[in-house]
């Protein structure tokens, strides 16, 4: 009950700094734009129409489907975010706020998935707060951040915080297993091959040797712990599919999961252009497993469990087409970044990169967007990441 208050106060607290955040934004916006202080060049403004496309397609689909106004409000917080971009032009974050904030919520995150599951004994930490899956998720980007981090203070030879970072990293991954969100262990591997190979350069083979075995002696170490449920969660998923594929059980997690992507693909190619809006997924599911056309077990949700999808039958190709703008626009910019020489600027690149990437494999089997979480989590640190950049490479300009 107290622990119940507690969460609701921090929450409320939260969103009352993030409306100050948006309205001082908006505010210094409009002064920027009549002092003509500020000239948006063509990154940001590929960055903003990305963002307006988005939810100009969410609001397309409300009109056209006669939605409910509360479909707006996820996409329209993007929209509000925008203005931080200015605002931290003008009032620039330091680089080194980055690199030790990011560590330490990932430390944070680790402990309390740790209270969570062996002091409140809940089976999926998290869950007393926000979604398990979301907060897996996010625990998990948060320990790849920490990792990219590690290596930054590597090769600046500054070795206590290295080591402090690489157990930020584990923590953030004992996070994302503590949940028993499936979906974050996916891209992991590829993720950690990626930072290590961006770093191959300046780094040495025996670090990389070392790394690597402390990685993976850490991640069989908690696997095998009985109550992160690791092993139990992948042999419950190679199971799951057998059933499905072998027997036609879709009263499972993975089973229900491939009904929905069916039901969506289903969806999809009767209304392609625009999709069939909130309402009508849910009515057409209905029907379908009315129909037989897929399993009744799935009737009752409202997304797809995979964004790509439920994007496609929702709001149909244009639909997709918003939503990969979003994931490709700042990415094709952080690659373009990548080329710069400065040490700082291209690990918040790395950053940047490993962001995107992650939530991409999220939206594999979750609808990493359709939850309030999802889409500040990923909208505020692309505009974060942004803003750093742009900041970083004006003083390098300068000196």
């Amino acid at each position: 009950m107290v622990l119940g208050i507690v969460n609701i106060k921090i929450i409320n607290l939260i969103n009352i700094y993030k409306i100050r955040l948006i309205v001082i934004g908006s505010g210094y916006l409009i002064f920027l734009i009549k002092k003509k202080k500020y000239l948006i060049d063509t990154n940001e403004k590929l960055l903003i129409f990305s963002y307006l496309f988005y939810f100009g397609m969410f609001l397309l689909s409300f009109i056209v489907h006669r939605g409910n106004a509360s479909e707006l409000d996820n996409p329209s917080r993007l929209i509000l975010l925008l203005p931080l971009l200015l605002l931290f032009y003008q009032y620039q974050i330091r680089f080194k706020v980055l690199l030790y904030s990011i560590p330490i919520g990932s430390v944070i995150v680790g402990l309390v998935a740790l209270y969570d599951r062996f002091y409140l004994n809940v089976p999926r930490a998290f869950s007393p707060r926000i979604m398990a899956i979301q907060g897996g998720d996010i625990a998990m980007s948060l320990g790849m951040f920490s990792l990219v981090i590690a290596l930054y203070f590597l090769s600046k030879k500054e070795y206590r915080f290295t080591v402090f970072c690489l157990i930020a990293t584990l923590f953030g991954m004992l996070g994302s297993f503590l949940s028993t969100a499936r979906g974050g262990w996916i891209g992991s591997p590829f993720i950690i091959g990626f930072i290590l190979f961006t770093y191959r350069k300046t780094l040495s083979k025996r670090f990389f040797i070392i790394i690597g075995s402390l990685m993976i002696i850490s991640v069989v170490s908690i696997s095998l712990i009985p109550k992160t449920q690791v092993i139990s969660r992948i042999n419950l998923a190679k199971n799951e599919m057998v059933a499905y594929f072998e027997k036609d059980r879709a009263n499972t997690s993975l089973g229900a999961r491939f009904e929905m992507w069916k039901s969506a693909v289903l969806m999809a190619k009767e209304k392609p252009i625009l999709g069939w809006g909130q309402q009508g997924v849910i009515e057409k599911r209905k029907q379908q497993a009315k129909e037989k056309i897929i399993h009744p077990t799935v009737a009752r949700f409202d997304h797809a469990h995979n964004q790509y999808l439920d994007d496609l039958s929702k709001r149909g190709v244009l639909g997709l087409l918003a939503l990969l703008g979003i994931l490709l626009m700042p990415l094709w910019f952080f690659i373009k970044s990548s080329k710069s020489h400065n040490l700082e600027i291209r690990s918040v690149v790395i950053l940047g990169i490993v962001h995107i990437s992650s939530v991409m494999f999220y939206n594999l089997s979750q609808g990493f967007f359709t939850h309030n979480s999802g889409n500040i989590f990923y909208f505020f640190l692309i505009i974060v990441f942004y803003a750093m950049i742009k900041t970083l490479n004006l003083k390098s300009e300068n000196n």
